[in-house]
C-alpha cells in the first residue's frame, strides 16, 4: 500500500507469505509504535506488481481501517487493538483488488468492480455493521478508489460515473461515456473532476500473460482462463463484439478493442448538483496507472515512460509535455505536489523534482535504489517515500 499520515502518525499495509500487516509508525522519527497482523484465507490471483497489500489503508486520525483482498476489512485502534473485523468473500477483477477504502461520515466504503456481481457498500465505523450494499454493473472490472463529495460518493466505474448517497446506498445520477477500464482515481479541483480511464488489455496480454489461450490455438475459450471470473468476460465480448460462437479469436479482440479506443479518455466534469456538465475530453497523453494531479491550476498527466504532460484545467490546452528524467521505465506511483514543487518516482525508484507551474522546469533528480510502486505522501513538511522494503522520511 501507499503510506497515510495523520496525528504525527504513520499507517502502512504490508504482507509476508500468508500474513497480512498493518503497521503504524511515529511521523517524527519513524519508531514502530505497532504492528499487527492476520492470516490471509485465500491467496487471490494477482496481476505483478498488485499484490496482496495492494489497498491503502485509511484513518481518522485515531482508528485505522484497512482492506486485504485475501480476508477482509478490519479496524485497528490507536493502541493497535483489534476493534472489528468483517471477511469478505473473493474478488473477481481481472488484475486482482486494488481499490483502496474510504472513509464519508460514520461510514466505510469499499468499492468492488469486477468481471461479475460487482457492488459498493458500507459499513459502520463503530462496528463493521453493514449499512447498506448496491448492486452495480459488471463488464471488465475497474481498479479505482471512489471519492466523497460534500456527502456524497463519486465512483468512476466502467463506462460511467455515478454518485450514490453516503446515508443508504441510492443511486442519485450518473454520467456516461467515462471510459472502459478506470485504474487511478479522478482529480478534484473545486468543484471540477478529473477522470482519466484506460484500455482493456490487448489480445497478447490475456492469451500470453493471463493464460487466456492455454492450448494455443489462437482462441481465448472461457474453460481456458484459470479464474471463473474470465468467462462472462469472455462471453460478453463475443457476444457484443464477435461472432455468437462462444470463443474470441484475435481479430474479435481486437475489433472490440478499436470501438473502445474513443472511450479510453480523460473527461473533466462541472459537478452541480443532480446535473454535471461535461466540459471537455481528450483521448491523448492518457495516464496509464498514475492518477492525475491538480495543483496550482494545472493539470498534470504522468505516462510510462516518464513523460508528464501538464494541461490547463479549465479547457485542456496541453501547456507543455516533457520526459521527467531519461531513466524512462514504468510509473505506477502518482505524482504528488507541495512546496511548489511536483514529485514524480519511477518503478525502479528515481525521484524526479519539478517546479510546478504553466512551464516546465526541472529541479533535480535522485535515485531511493529500491523498486517502488506506492504513491508517496506529504505530512506537514514531510515526504514519505514507501520502496520495496524501505520507509523514507525527507523533510525541509
Amino acid at each position: 500500500s501507499s503510506p497515510i499520515a495523520a496525528t504525527n502518525r504513520i499507517w502502512l499495509a504490508g504482507y509476508e507469505g500468508d500474513r497480512c500487516s498493518i503497521m503504524c509508525l511515529d511521523l517524527g522519527t519513524g519508531q514502530r509504535l505497532w504492528e499487527k497482523s492476520v492470516q490471509a484465507v485465500r491467496t487471490e490471483r494477482k496481476s505483478p506488481p498488485n499484490d496482496a497489500a495492494s489497498s491503502t489503508p485509511v484513518t481518522d486520525g485515531l482508528n485505522v481501517y484497512v482492506l486485504f483482498s485475501g480476508f477482509g476489512l478490519i479496524c485497528f485502534g490507536p493502541d493497535g487493538e483489534k476493534r472489528w473485523q468483517v471477511p469478505l468473500e473473493s474478488f473477481s477483477q481481472p488484475h486482482g483488488m486494488s481499490s483502496s477504502p474510504i472513509l464519508v461520515r460514520d461510514k466505510v466504503i469499499v468499492l468492488a468492480d469486477q468481471v461479475t456481481n460487482s457492488y459498493i457498500t458500507a459499513f459502520d465505523t463503530l462496528d463493521g455493521k453493514l449499512k447498506w450494499k448496491s448492486v452495480r454493473p459488471s463488464f471488465v472490472g475497474g481498479y479505482s478508489t471512489p471519492l466523497e463529495w460534500h456527502g456524497e460518493i463519486l465512483v468512476p466505474g466502467p463506462l460511467e460515473l455515478v454518485t450514490y448517497a453516503a446515508d443508504t446506498g441510492a443511486r442519485l445520477w450518473s454520467s456516461g461515456k467515462m471510459g472502459v477500464m478506470p485504474i487511478g482515481s479522478p482529480a478534484f479541483n473545486d468543484d471540477r473532476l478529473f477522470i482519466n480511464n484506460g484500455a482493456v488489455p490487448p489480445f497478447e496480454a490475456l492469451a500470453k500473460e493471463l493464460k487466456g489461450d492455454r492450448n494455443g490455438d489462437g482462441k481465448l475459450s472461457p474453460d481456458e482462463f484459470p479464474d471463473p471470473s474470465f468467462k462472462e468476460a469472455v462471453l460478453t465480448i463475443d457476444r457484443v463484439y464477435g461472432n455468437g460462437d462462444g470463443l474470441v479469436d484475435r481479430s474479435e479482440w481486437d475489433g472490440a478493442l478499436k470501438l473502445m479506443e474513443n472511450l479510453n479518455t480523460l473527461v473533466a466534469i462541472q459537478l452541480a448538483g443532480s446535473h454535471p456538465k461535461e466540459l471537455w475530453r481528450t483521448t491523448k497523453n492518457l495516464a496509464d496507472v498514475a492518477s492525475p494531479l491538480v495543483y496550482q491550476n494545472v493539470l498534470y498527466l504522468l505516462k510510462d515512460g516518464g513523460l508528464l504532460s501538464a494541461l490547463d484545467p479549465d479547457d485542456g490546452t496541453v501547456l507543455w509535455r516533457e520526459r521527467v528524467s531519461d531513466a524512462g521505465g514504468r510509473y505506477f506511483a502518482s505524482p504528488v505536489a507541495g512546496d511548489g514543487k511536483v514529485y514524480v518516482v519511477s518503478e525502479t525508484g528515481e525521484v524526479s523534482v519539478l517546479k510546478a507551474g504553466r512551464t516546465f522546469g526541472r529541479l533535480s533528480s535522485s535515485k531511493l535504489d529500491e523498486a517502488c510502486y506506492a504513491t508517496p505522501a506529504i505530512a506537514g513538511r514531510y515526504l514519505l517515500f514507501r520502496t520495496l522494503n524501505t520507509l523514507r522520511a525527507f523533510g525541509n
